[in-house]
């Protein structure tokens, strides 16, 4: 049978409790790597296929690689150990496709297929736009495609109207979003898109301009992403590469994270920039997406966890999700709140669909995305992610994005729409800022709120890192919400109030 990658875990938990256990996993440390395991190192019959494939956390979970029937081996030996699969979890991706709800079917149309033209081109300098994404619906039918170098893309419809239209050129640039265009067979439709520029007014100068975070308390954050920085504005203090690179590789290769970061504590540095939610703050970078990888694995993720915990974070934060609902996961959380910290992660972009995992584990701070009109340019894609509640609100301009997974998972809500923030500045030098829109927008606009609540209460940053820790610096953050008018299932406790963050 092929060789498979497999998790060695403690038969509770992620690290072993008792001596006889941590001797075992001490033999393995020493052992020389992708060497056969012999038999007095594990509780099992010698199975000279079985290899060590990382060795790195003394007392944690440890990658092996193996045959399916010597994991069952293991499984069903009454010793100290067990073996998980390895499973994956999407890369972190912004909102870049519309709601499916609201595209035509595939459908016989009733009405003659009309193609025509797509041309994007930046609002001001003109400048035609190649990359851009480009999804239509009209006549029952959808299209989509994306633009070529002339900023370019035909598409088919059916009839000669154009429903709707959205342009997704993110991070540099807003996107279009159109309704109700006329179109004719071969007509070119003009769809200008705003470049991103500073100042620009979002959600979070709305409600957290006024945030205080306290310097001298020296609580720190964990970003498990695709890495962070380098950005002059983010006080990023170590970390680990955990994808199978070089471990001190914890720049980002994609963007995501360090947008992440830079929102829960970019420094608005002599007028310029943008401002997080704690500005300063220290972040450890847990790079978990290798470059140019599609996915992670819970082995990654459990190690980025304890990790996070050995250099002393007090809050993580998992943008990130869109995998099973896989156990080991869910008990690297607990073992987390077991250390003292809090778990923030993103509920998920499914459109409505539930809280993905891991946000919906016991323990997770699972955060939705709200939305407010008039926080982004008018016309840009944001407009497509309003969803109007069918009741009244606090404030009649705010709505929970119509990306946003709900459910009773759901512990708060945050700003999540059109949210500007700082982007590695190798990767995007002019300016290095950029849009994102999504509930791992949302997450990062906790982490940055807890952050805050916690550095200016000392008595819970002193207390042992335990569970009690944990407990009590969530109902800190819980607390402090505000409600929204949403219903809990789409907002939990509500928004971190303003006022007291």
């Amino acid at each position: 049978m092929p060789m498979q990658q497999f998790v060695l875990l403690p038969r509770e938990g992620l690290r072993p409790t008792d001596s006889a256990s941590r001797s075992i996993l001490d033999s393995l440390h020493a052992a020389s790597l992708a060497r056969p395991l012999e038999v007095e190192e594990l509780p099992i019959a010698h199975r000279p296929n079985i290899r060590i494939l990382d060795t790195e956390l003394r007392e944690g979970p440890m990658l092996l690689e193996m045959e399916p029937a010597d994991a069952q081996s293991i499984n069903t030996h009454s010793g100290q150990f067990r073996v998980t699969p390895v499973v994956t979890f999407e890369a972190p991706e912004p909102v870049n496709s519309p709601d499916p709800s609201q595209l035509g079917t595939a459908a016989a149309p009733t009405n003659p297929p009309t193609p025509f033209t797509v041309q994007c081109v930046e609002t001001r300098t003109r400048r035609l736009l190649a990359g851009v994404r480009v999804f239509a619906t009209g006549g029952g039918v959808n299209d989509s495609g994306i633009t070529d170098g002339g900023g370019r893309v035909t598409l088919t419809l059916a009839g000669l109207r154009l429903e709707r239209l959205w342009a997704y050129f993110y991070p540099t640039h807003w996107g279009a979003y159109r309704t109700d265009i006329p179109i004719q067979g071969g007509a070119v439709v003009p769809i200008d898109i705003d470049r991103v520029s500073l100042p620009s007014p979002d959600a979070i100068g709305r409600y957290y301009s006024a945030s205080v975070f306290n310097s001298a308390t020296p609580v720190t954050v964990g970003v498990i992403d695709s890495g962070v920085g380098p950005h002059r504005s983010l006080n990023v203090v170590g970390g680990r590469n955990v994808a199978g690179e070089s471990p001190g590789d914890v720049e980002d290769w994609k963007g995501h994270g360090t947008h992440v970061a830079g929102l829960i504590g970019a420094v608005w540095s002599r007028g310029t920039g943008v401002r997080g939610i704690a500005p300063g703050v220290p972040i450890r970078s847990y790079r978990v997406f290798g470059r140019n990888k599609a996915n992670t694995t819970n082995y990654s993720i459990m190690k980025a966890m304890i990790l996070a915990d050995i250099d002393g974070c007090d809050i993580i934060n998992l943008s990130l999700g869109g995998g099973p609902p896989d156990t080991s996961v869910e008990e690297a959380i607990l073992d987390a709140r077991q250390h003292g910290m809090l778990v923030v992660v993103a509920a998920g972009n499914n459109f409505r669909r539930p809280v993905s995992y891991p946000a919906a584990f016991p323990g997770a701070i699972a955060v939705s995305a709200l939305g407010v009109e008039r926080c982004f340019p008018s016309g840009s894609c944001c407009e497509g992610d309003i969803d109007r509640p069918p009741v009244p609100t606090v404030a009649l301009d705010e709505f929970i994005a119509r990306f946003s997974n709900f459910g009773a998972a759901i512990a708060v809500t945050a700003p999540g729409v059109g949210l500007i923030s700082t982007l590695p500045d190798n990767l995007y030098p002019n300016p290095p800022y950029g849009v994102f829109s999504g509930t791992s927008m949302a997450a990062p606009v906790v982490t940055g709120a807890a952050a805050c609540l916690l550095s200016r209460d000392t008595q819970i940053y002193n207390m042992d890192r335990n569970t009690q820790r944990s407990t009590v610096l969530e109902r800190l953050v819980l607390s402090s919400c505000c409600k929204r008018g949403f219903g809990l299932l789409y907002e939990g406790y509500g928004l971190p109030d303003p006022g007291l963050v």
